[in-house]
């Protein structure tokens, strides 16, 4: 049981033991009093007839239209009743990191919200509570669409994914004894209004982009082995001696894909896209490092509005209007991250161009083994052109098209939602690509005898055990897919350890 005992307890590590692992968690008694005292003041202020943000108004273009009393509580559930999503349903991972991001935040007391609610995000937690929030048509300012699918399911409505399958929140509720949760003041509007969803949305695609930036580079590796270049490019010394650590790394893990490598010589100059190889993955790693950075700042970040604060030298006590919920860093990362892994899947085509073509690799023509009967491995790379620069468009910024809402109260937009779409999209497609690659390596190992180091070998062979060689023309959609699926699994780098 991992209990979160401070505001800031929350840490990357525990994050993805708690929201991808599965282990329990739990609030700390002295933490959740706080809470409670921390609702009180807010109370007491509401108290004094002062007006709420999303409390004892409207929201949005309504913030002027106040509420009436007895309407206030009913407000706050109907609040959670609203949504317009659709589309497959976001990652199990991302939504219950967003859960339990938006418990971290309201740990802080500035929400305002009651122990209760703490409690029973946590015990959501622990039982596999799992919402199906829609990925599609929920960009808005903030993040109010999605949260509101999400957090509706607390109080039985919309749906929640059970071994895959969407059911009835209020079904599963009643399956496990629970009764719908009841928002209280103010505690509707704390659910739907803040930014969970962007960093958890940032832990999962950064882990995504961490693994296929290891497979492009483990297929770099393979495929400038197999054309016969020279290594010098990937000295470690010429890392250093650019300061840039993340391409110091890459560098490194060079050196150990080639450790046992015969010939440190000079040789004929390999192609731009082969020497390059240290530069562009460096500064994609780079681009990952800073959204992950991003992700655990996001991880203590008070993302409401209105915020409840104390008195604080000349400002005091009372409701704060904040735009902490526009999650602009982390989407201008993923804007970031695309172009960079963008770049990565342009610099696999062109690597497998150039294995392809005997002028630059020494091999027969397109790999084929009987070169004019046969068409070899030339349909992989036309298939990956596509993939390629499909890739080149997505890497247009979302982040810098903002749009008039709510009659013109909300007129800007982080656009997170559609920058973590795109980039999806551009990781499926470098994933093709680089199967497309290692698919031809496994070709290109049977046409030349020279042994490869002792890393690369045991890539390879990972490879051939699902790909036989291409010794007459056949589709090569399923060696593709199978590839695709050895990276998805992860398999090929733990057999270069």
């Amino acid at each position: 049981m991992i209990v979160l005992d401070r505001p800031d307890r929350l840490e990357p590590e525990l994050y993805r033991r708690i929201a991808e692992g599965g282990e329990p968690v739990s609030v700390a008694p002295t933490l959740l009093d706080a809470v409670d005292a921390a609702r009180e003041r807010m109370l007491a202020h509401l108290a004094t007839g002062v007006t709420a943000y999303g409390v004892n108004t409207g929201l949005g273009y309504l913030a002027g239209t106040p509420i009436a009393p007895a309407a206030q509580r009913p407000f706050q559930r109907s609040l959670l009743l609203r949504g317009a999503g659709h589309g497959p349903p976001l990652a199990p991972a991302v939504v219950r990191g967003a859960m339990l991001i938006r418990l971290a935040g309201f740990l802080s007391g500035c929400a305002g919200v009651s122990s209760e609610l703490c409690r029973f995000i946590a015990e959501r937690l622990n039982d596999g509570w799992t919402p199906f929030v829609p990925s599609r048509g929920i960009t808005s300012a903030g993040e109010v669409i999605a949260l509101s699918h999400l957090f509706q399911t607390f109080a039985g409505a919309g749906a929640v994914l059970e071994d895959g399958v969407g059911v009835s929140a209020a079904e599963a509720l009643a399956r496990r004894g629970v009764e719908p949760y009841e928002p209280e003041l103010k505690e509707g509007v704390a659910l739907v209004n803040g930014a969970p969803l962007a960093p958890a949305l940032a832990a999962w695609l950064a882990a995504r982009c961490r693994a296929l930036l290891e497979h492009a580079t483990l297929a770099g590796a393979l495929t400038a082995a197999l054309a016969g270049g020279s290594l010098r490019p990937y000295s470690r010394r010429i890392g250093r001696l650019t300061g840039d650590p993340a391409q110091e790394r890459v560098h490194g893990r060079l050196a150990e894909l080639h450790a046992g490598a015969a010939d440190w010589s000079d040789g004929p100059q390999s192609p731009v896209s082969f020497r390059v190889l240290p530069q562009v993955h460096g500064a994609a790693l780079e681009l990952v490092d800073a959204l992950e950075t991003r992700f655990a700042r996001g991880l203590r970040a008070v993302t409401d509005s209105p915020l409840f604060l104390g008195a604080e030298g000349a400002e005091p006590e009372g409701f704060y209007p904040s735009g902490n919920f526009h999650s602009q860093a982390i989407c201008l990362g993923l804007d970031a991250v695309a172009i960079g892994l963008a770049q990565v899947g342009n610099l696999s085509e062109k690597r497998l161009h150039r294995l392809l073509d005997r002028r630059f690799s020494g091999l027969p023509d397109q790999l084929a083994i009987e070169s004019g009967r046969h068409s070899g491995l030339v349909l992989a790379h036309k298939s990956m052109l596509g993939f390629a620069a499909e890739n080149r468009m997505l890497a247009a910024p979302a982040s810098v098209h903002p749009f008039d809402g709510s009659s013109g109260q909300e007129d800007f937009q982080a656009l997170t939602f559609v920058a973590a779409e795109k980039l999806g999209r551009v990781l499926d497609n470098l994933e093709a690509i680089l199967a497309a690659e290692l698919v031809a390596a496994r070709q290109a190992r049977h046409l030349r005898a020279a042994e490869l180091p002792p890393a690369l070998e045991a890539a390879v062979a990972g490879v051939a055990a699902c790909v036989d060689v291409v010794d007459a023309d056949r589709s090569l959609s399923e060696d593709i897919e199978r590839v695709a699926d050895l990276i998805r699994s992860g398999v090929l780098l733990r057999s270069t350890v």
